[in-house]
């Protein structure tokens, strides 16, 4: 029986290749995006008073609170939470929008062919499959750039 050697990945980081690492950042952000999500329901029901009558007057204060009020140096809290949840969802929906094109519409897919165990060449190594894992980490790092400046640039005099 003759053994085949291991490809290794063409674009190592930290000895895992670019696929691992899609992998886990679109578990982590969203797991992180199910936490955001459940403390914010539950955040706006504490400050509606779960179901009370609250007056505008309240709710400002509760919001400018919470939003302008904390500050770690220059920056306000609120503004860096938005911050860290844009970022997360654009990590979320990009790799989440190209692993919907592969796997539900077969998009960037080689064609089947007689499966060899093990195999010589890893599958996600197709040319399709690589431009869009490159696409989403352009469009993510030019996301989190113009956020940040966005964000951050006028609080820093950028």
């Amino acid at each position: 029986m003759q053994k085949s050697k291991r490809v290794s990945p063409r674009w190592g980081l930290w000895l895992r290749g670019l696929d691992e690492w899609l992998v886990i950042f679109q578990k982590v952000s969203g797991l992180a995006l199910a936490l955001y999500l459940i403390g914010h329901v539950l955040a706006v029901s504490a400050a509606l008073g779960f179901g009370h009558n609250v007056t505008q007057q309240q709710w400002n204060a509760i919001i400018f609170g919470v939003l302008e009020k904390p500050h770690i140096g220059p920056v306000s809290v609120g503004a860096l939470l938005e911050y860290l949840v844009g970022v997360l969802l654009v990590i979320h929906g990009a790799n989440g929008f190209r692993l919907i094109l592969m796997q539900w519409f077969g998009i960037g897919l080689p064609k089947p062919s007689r499966h060899t165990f093990p195999r010589a060449t890893p599958s996600p190594s197709a040319a399709a499959q690589r431009a869009y894992k490159y696409a989403v980490v352009i469009v993510t790092i030019v996301f989190i750039i113009l956020a940040t400046y966005d964000v951050f640039g006028a609080l820093l005099g950028w």
